[in-house]
């Protein structure tokens, strides 16, 4: 269930679910994972999975991808509290300035692609036990980073001082310490951008 607004201080994840998806032709976090979830739903899981109620999951989608949660996945409501990002031709920091603006007080903010579904909960909490406040811990196969950025509580406040429009989020994380967390597992380096990207990972 979502986490509670008196905590006073808590983990939590935006899944960047608001793009528009023109490559792939339909919805990316609506792909399915298997036969029986999506990829939003594999993603929520995990995380529900990893921190239980102790996160916050704040879901960025566009208005479409909110029509279909309505009528469609209702239930993703009862674990994620839903944002719209109304002009997601601005760019990925609008979804994600929009994300932070309603988060509670967190200690850290995990910041997820909808388009990488293959997070664990064993490297959630593995990233957990590394982050700092005034730095990020990034996960890195024979030495290239990937998906998901924790963030520290510094690095919050700081990309809450930028305005909506598109920045780049690697420019502003250059000015913080990095910490990277070795792993065995490719697909950390996996994005979802078309169909024939899917078809390579997922045969159903």
């Amino acid at each position: 269930m979502k986490a509670h607004p008196e905590d006073p201080e808590q983990m939590s994840v935006i899944i960047l679910a608001a793009g528009m998806s023109s490559r792939m032709g339909i919805l990316k976090p609506f792909l399915k994972w298997d036969n029986h979830k999506t990829f939003l739903e594999k993603i929520i899981e995990t995380y529900y999975s990893f921190s239980f109620e102790a996160a916050q999951i704040n879901l960025v989608l566009n208005p479409e991808g909110y029509k279909f949660i309505q009528t469609e996945l209702p239930e993703i409501a009862e674990y994620a509290e839903i944002f719209i990002n109304d002009h997601p031709e601005r760019g990925r920091f609008s979804s994600l300035k929009l994300g932070l603006q309603n988060l509670s007080k967190s200690s850290s903010c995990y910041i997820q692609n909808v388009d990488n579904p293959f997070v664990t909960d064993e490297l959630l909490e593995s990233m957990d036990k590394l982050t700092k406040p005034d730095s990020y811990v990034v996960p890195v196969y024979q030495g290239k980073g990937g998906h998901p950025v924790l963030i520290g509580a510094n690095i919050i406040t700081q990309l809450l001082s930028y305005d909506d429009t598109d920045h780049d989020l690697k420019d502003i994380l250059v000015k913080f310490r990095k910490i990277e967390i070795e792993t065995t597992d490719i697909n950390i380096l996996v994005n979802i951008n078309s169909q024939e990207d899917y078809q390579k990972y997922f045969k159903h």
